[in-house]
């Protein structure tokens, strides 16, 4: 590593070391209130599989499976801390396979002060997923533990933001993770990957966009430091400013700074800069219109300026405290960039709309909080029925809580560079018996260091009804359509899950289950289908 990179992440080096003490000295600081829960599940499956990649003949077994798990929380005024640890082991009924067992732990600590305006935070966890979606999506312990890698990760975050009542907002997060994830048994392209993350968000302005003088600047920088690959760094800074000329009119001046940069040759900076008018009306919604000048600089050695003009949009409305739509159009060195994000909430129903396209890694997804926000999970929920709907849209999550968008439709783990572009719709519901997460997203893939090119479209369903207050019944699906467009294959992948779940008492519960996944392609030899049932008890100790 060059001296520049080690000078540049000791500071982050030494944030991650001060998050490991604080917490642990935050429980003789603080009162704090503990949490221990235990838990074993057991499962008798029956499994018939057929996968052409190994033996066009359909193979049965029995197998059976246990997972002990352990969530320790401790909760303070101002620290907190979450533990959640658990062991999967399966065993079969012949000798044609073997012993499979996997760990999995997830830990956060939280340490804040001056009434939540300083935060510092601590996460590590450890599991196994997949790497790469051409070998199986819906691999698990039972019948692909051998594509799955050890994936882990361990980061640290120190957030700052001013008060409530100060009249110019400010807000400063620093973030460092390390991101490991080892060659899994079915050995892919990837080999071991080790990488280091690092990222930096600034953002200052007036307290009210709709004051007189209103101006707003906020900037961005990730860093990637790849293990197989060269250094991925991104740098992102936009700053807007308003004068009024009119009751609701104001000119409207803009600039922005883009500059992504590797060692493979894809380096960019484009600079934009503009003014035009914007109009506001309501509580907070506004309306502008750019006239804009870019300037793209293109090419390693001999750099070139591609000059252009052209014309930015941006829209805000927020009709009510349950609706807000934002959509913004410009552009980048890539071309045209779009971004859409709609929200309608009422008390049992939410709706969600987004619209992104961005360049990535896939090693720092792990990161990126899912912006559904529909249901609280505790920590080790694999199901809806773990979750609920929070009672309201400010509800603040307990310790051992998160919002999760449960339906995986990011399955891969990819340290190549990637420019993404995503659409997707989400609805959420919860009301008396019925509870329902439904998610539809189309995703365009151009993997930048590699001759790869993919198409996602993704139907996602989870549901929960209640027959009584203690049997509910699950059904949850979920279909992926991908096109490998560079290998010319396309798969239809689906899963299939339904079942019962009856509560005995407030300790355990009993489950039967069945399952049915199924890959067709258009290359036959990837074609595989599997249909399971399982019996399964829990005992919350």
């Amino acid at each position: 590593m060059a001296q520049t990179s080690q000078s540049l992440f000791r500071p982050a080096r030494l944030m991650l070391l001060a998050a490991v003490i604080l917490p642990l000295q935050s429980g003789r600081l603080f009162a704090a209130t503990t949490e221990i829960k235990p838990a074993i599940e057991t499962r008798a499956y029956h499994v018939d599989t057929r996968d052409q990649q190994i033996d066009a003949q359909s193979d049965t077994f029995v197998a059976g499976y246990l997972k002990p798990s352990l969530a320790i929380n401790l909760t303070g005024k101002q620290a907190s801390s979450a533990l959640y640890v658990q062991n999967e082991s399966v065993w079969y009924d012949g000798s044609e396979r073997s012993h499979k067992s996997q760990e999995k732990f997830n830990w956060r600590g939280l340490l804040s002060g001056y009434d939540n305006r300083i935060s510092l935070g601590l996460n590590a966890n450890s599991g196994y997923r997949l790497r790469d979606s051409r070998n199986g999506i819906f691999s698990d312990i039972v019948t692909g533990s051998d594509r799955l890698s050890k994936t882990s990760s361990y980061g640290t975050n120190l957030n700052f933001q001013t008060g409530p009542t100060a009249d110019i907002n400010a807000r400063l997060g620093l973030g460092y993770s390390i991101i490991r994830s080892e060659q899994p048994e079915q050995q892919d392209e990837f080999g071991d990957i080790d990488n280091k993350l690092m990222t930096a968000v600034i953002a200052l302005g007036s307290e009210q966009r709709q004051s007189t003088l209103f101006w707003q600047v906020s900037g961005n920088y990730n860093k990637t430091e790849r293990d197989n690959r060269g250094d991925f760094d991104s740098k992102t800074l936009a700053a807007t400013g308003g004068v009024p000329l009119a009751s609701g009119l104001s000119l409207i001046l803009r600039g922005s700074y883009y500059e992504n940069d590797n060692t493979t040759g894809y380096a960019n900076d484009f600079t934009t800069y503009g003014a035009g008018l914007e109009y506001q009306f309501g509580r907070a919604s506004r309306i502008n219109i750019t006239q804009n000048r870019s300037i793209r600089s293109v090419g390693q050695e001999s750099q070139q300026d591609v000059k252009d003009n052209y014309l930015a949009a941006e829209v805000f409305l927020a009709p009510s405290r349950r609706t807000s739509l934002s959509y913004s159009l410009d552009r980048r060195y890539f071309g045209r960039s779009a971004n859409l994000q709609g929200e309608y909430r009422l008390r049992f129903i939410t709706v969600r709309v987004s619209l992104s396209e961005d360049v990535q890694t896939l090693t720092s997804f792990d990161q990126i909080i899912d912006e559904l926000g529909v249901f609280v999970c505790p920590d080790g929920a694999s199901t809806l029925s773990d979750c609920f709907r929070p009672p309201s849209s400010d509800y603040q999550l307990n310790t051992g809580e998160s919002f999760q968008q449960l339906t995986n439709t990011e399955f891969e783990l990819s340290e190549s560079l990637i420019k993404r572009r995503t659409a997707a719709l989400t609805l959420g519901y919860s009301k008396n018996r019925l509870a329902l997460n439904l998610t539809l997203s189309r995703s365009d893939d151009d993997y930048i260091e590699a001759e790869r090119q993919d198409e996602r479209n993704t139907i996602s369903v989870q549901s929960s009804w209640k027959l009584s207050s203690h049997a509910k019944v699950l059904l949850n699906g979920r279909h992926y359509n991908i096109n490998y467009l560079s290998e010319q294959r396309e798969d239809n992948n689906l899963s299939l899950e339904f079942g019962v779940q009856r509560q005995l008492n407030q300790r355990s519960d009993v489950s039967l289950m069945f399952r049915r996944i199924s890959r067709h392609s258009s290359d036959d030899d990837f074609d595989l289908a599997e249909n399971r049932v399982w019996l399964g008890y829990t005992l919350r100790l």
